[in-house]
């Protein structure tokens, strides 16, 4: 599949859901406009976007939707064909369903001290002190409890496929980019009772692995915070 002639990814200035697919087009080597807005100008692009939600990626103008989907395309186009090889669609397809347990555990937890109404509770539970203690106490018993089995299938996936990355070999996959955003954000201190040490207390090795391909020349110094940053 040819590279398109333009190609713009437009999210929030944050990692996020877009962060796997701008790793993937910049290890693949592809040119993009990265377009990071800011939240204020959601509310005005929003109506403009095909459900109402980002990433929106424009393929030559054509906008696309759904982060996943963004992803493999990226990885249909690398000319590398590194990212998403055939000899390891399992492997990787696997890796990305583990990543997706230890988010979708966790994700609950973050949720509940921002959008508290959609687990049943008030608008503001967040800022009584019943709903600060709440959000407190499932946050750093899911990272007490629960963090550690989940971080242990991941590790022992890197152990068993050569030590280097999450689908063996020198170079990097889909899988990787999916995972080590969702590592780094434990770590950049923007989540409230979220020790910012708990991955390296968990799995040294994880953080060698993250702090691995960070180290590689096409991501080396793109971070500025957490695990991996420069």
């Amino acid at each position: 599949m040819s590279v398109p002639s333009k190609l713009k990814l437009t999210y929030f200035d944050i990692e996020g859901a877009a962060e796997p697919v701008r790793l993937a087009f910049t290890l693949a080597g592809i040119p993009f406009e990265d377009d990071r807005i800011k939240f204020p100008e959601w509310k005005e692009l929003k109506p403009k976007t095909p459900y109402g939600k980002l990433p929106v990626l424009a393929i030559d103008g054509d906008m696309k939707t759904q982060s996943s989907a963004q992803l493999r395309y990226a990885a249909s186009i690398d000319p590398t064909g590194t990212l998403y090889p055939k000899e390891k669609l399992y492997e990787i397809e696997e890796c990305i369903g583990l990543i997706k347990d230890l988010q979708d555990s966790w994700t609950p937890r973050l949720y509940i001290g921002m959008r508290p109404a959609t687990f049943g509770y008030p608008e503001d539970f967040t800022k009584t002190e019943e709903g600060k203690a709440k959000v407190e106490a499932v946050r750093k018993e899911w990272v007490e409890k629960e963090m550690p089995e989940l971080l242990s299938y991941i590790e022992g996936k890197i152990v068993k496929n050569g030590g280097n990355f999450l689908c063996g070999g020198d170079k990097p996959t889909i899988a990787d980019c999916v995972l080590v955003p969702l590592l780094r954000g434990f770590t950049k201190g923007h989540i409230d009772h979220v020790d910012t040490e708990c991955i390296k207390k968990n799995s040294p090795k994880l953080v060698e692995y993250v702090e691995r391909f960070c180290a590689l020349p096409e991501i080396k110094g793109r971070y500025t915070s957490g695990i991996g940053s420069a």
